[in-house]
């Protein structure tokens, strides 16, 4: 097995997180509700959940048909079928790290989980058989490893074996209210040569990013500078265009500018930032030069390797995406009051947004999580019994809006999405062999499209695996949901992580969350939201130089030892 050098520091932090950490009986239930009692003539499996915006309502269900499933079969001699035990987590997979084995838990769930992390610590049992062998039992042909694209595949295998399967997929993007979008006609028309708005919902709209008409994208902003056409004439509606919560304001606006980085960059040229080419070395073609007053030339194509790959933190992408949330938080008419302020949590944003229809000035966009409508049902729920039918549940639609592409040249380029959650399913090592057979089948039965379109159904949001839902299963969801799989489904997905050794030993060095350094401002103390809302002009330029000074100073120091 390679092994991966742990980070001390962060074991320090873990270890403070979950100092007082224990596990009680009553944190077992079927259900949030009801309590279950154990029965010892059946095998118990503990399984910990981190529930987090996708809930736990899907686990309840798989434990349900995996009991049922193995009702009659012996896991233990005196014991016939399985009672599986939910435990809901109580810290991320960062924290989970330091107590993982204090933990009754056997099989877990979790999201940032920074992989080799674990391995270092000969943590996760191996699950290849999981992985490679078909899925024959539950009446399918292929393998789980099947439903994994080449990068996962590459990160995942470790001296040739598998530890971990990926979980849920989180997406950040534009959320929209379709409702109001429908009320106020808010698409563009089919004009050529003109960006005007609808005039009724009979007026043919414009073809959106993707540049087809018939699509489920006609009538968006089609690029950035008709999105901010649709923000201004939504303010003078009456509008707020954009909510957002103060709470996380820098990690919420800069997963969506990121977002918007990897459309433009797509699959392969965002996937140099974390292979840096690999061992042969690899192509950059959309770096640029010094940014001045909004203006810059393009460099020619470059050869990267970890030795010069400080380039990457140059590239239009992440430029353009910047420049265009720098016209958005220097708006003030652009969103409500409390954006920036870090007492308003992400519930509040959430509630802002869903209640203000019919209840306040009408808020159009919120910047979220493929995940926030799960974890916002009950107030959706409860702002329907207070205004009545219209407003209930299943009359409400939500949805993810295709992101608009920087110019008109980039209409109609395949869109790129990328998952920031480093989510995981896995067994611990050190679970009792007894209870190998039918934790490894868990994993396994977890993963059937069956199971994963359960998932999705009862969701509203994808798993990190490619699978086909049937029709019957998408009419049992909502628009929204619809909405998120339609996006995970036709787009190139980036996973932000590769099996290169200078990823793996830098991974929270490399995150998604780590993208945006610069010498401006204080340095990385600085987050490019804050100084570009504080800057009184071209932030967004002295910023995004400011990342590859910031870089290329620090490259050698950092990645030296890997250079040939």
């Amino acid at each position: 097995m390679r092994i991966k050098k742990y980070m001390a520091a962060w074991l320090g932090i873990c270890v403070l997180a979950l100092s007082g950490f224990s596990a009680c009986a009553d944190q077992y239930r079927t259900s949030d509700s009801q309590e279950e009692e154990t029965d010892e003539t059946k095998t118990q499996l503990y399984v910990q959940n981190f529930s987090g915006g996708f809930g736990s309502d899907w686990l309840y269900a798989l434990a349900d048909r995996f009991e049922e499933f193995y009702k009659d079969e012996s896991f233990e001699p005196g014991k016939v079928g399985v009672q599986v035990r939910i435990e809901k987590a109580r810290t991320d997979g960062i924290s989970l790290l330091a107590d993982l084995d204090a933990t009754p838990a056997e099989v877990f769930f979790n999201e940032s989980v920074y992989y080799y992390d674990y391995l270092a610590q000969d943590l996760l049992l191996d699950i290849s058989d999981v992985m490679t062998e078909p899925l024959s039992e539950y009446g399918e042909e292929g393998t789980i490893e099947d439903k994994m694209t080449d990068e996962q595949k590459s990160y995942y295998q470790s001296g040739g074996k598998y530890y971990g399967i990926p979980h849920y997929a989180g997406y950040n993007g534009i959320v929209y209210d379709k409702d109001l979008f429908d009320e106020y006609n808010l698409y563009f028309k089919n004009e050529p040569g003109r960006s005007v708005l609808i005039n009724s919902p009979d007026d043919e709209k414009s073809a959106g990013p993707d540049g087809k008409t018939g699509t489920s994208d006609d009538g968006f902003p089609a690029t950035y500078d008709e999105f901010y056409q649709l923000c201004d004439a939504m303010v003078e509606m009456g509008i707020t265009p954009f909510v957002w919560a103060g709470q996380y304001y820098d990690t919420y606006v800069e997963k969506v500018m990121y977002a918007m980085c990897v459309d433009h960059e797509g699959l392969e040229q965002t996937m140099l930032n974390y292979t840096f080419g690999g061992k042969e070395g690899g192509v950059a073609t959309n770096l640029i030069g010094e940014v001045e007053n909004g203006s810059y030339e393009k460099l020619g194509d470059m050869k990267i390797t970890v030795e010069n790959a400080y380039n990457l933190w140059r590239s239009e992408g992440k430029y353009l995406s910047m420049k265009f949330f720098e016209k958005i938080v220097k708006n003030r008419d652009y969103y409500t009051k409390n954006v920036f302020s870090p007492a308003h949590l992400y519930t509040e944003a959430q509630k802002d947004f869903i209640e203000s229809r019919p209840e306040g000035t009408p808020i159009a966009m919120i910047l979220e999580g493929c995940w926030w409508e799960n974890e916002a049902k009950s107030v959706i729920a409860e702002c329907g019994d207070r205004n009545g039918e219209e407003y209930a549940p299943e009359n409400r639609h939500f949805g993810m809006m295709p992101l608009p592409k920087a110019s008109d040249d980039d209409i109609g380029k395949k869109n790129t999405i990328v998952d920031t959650h480093y989510s995981l399913g896995f067994i611990k090592k050190s679970i009792a062999p007894s209870k190998i057979e039918v934790a490894k089948k868990f994993l396994k039965f977890a993963c059937t499209d069956e199971s994963l379109s359960e998932f999705t159904v009862l969701t509203n949001t994808v798993k990190a695996l490619k699978y086909e839902m049937t029709e019957e299963n998408l009419g049992k969801m909502t628009y929204f949901g619809k909405s998120v799989y339609q996006l995970h489904n036709n787009s190139d997905i980036v996973y932000p992580y590769s099996s290169e050794d200078v990823y793996l030993d830098n991974q929270s060095r490399l995150s998604v969350h780590n993208s945006y350094y610069s010498i401006v401002g204080g340095g990385e103390k600085a987050r490019p939201i804050t100084y570009m809302r504080e800057s009184v002009s071209n932030g967004a330029d002295e910023y995004f130089n400011g990342m590859y000074v910031y870089q290329q100073r620090n490259w050698e120091n950092v990645y030296g030892r890997y250079y040939d």
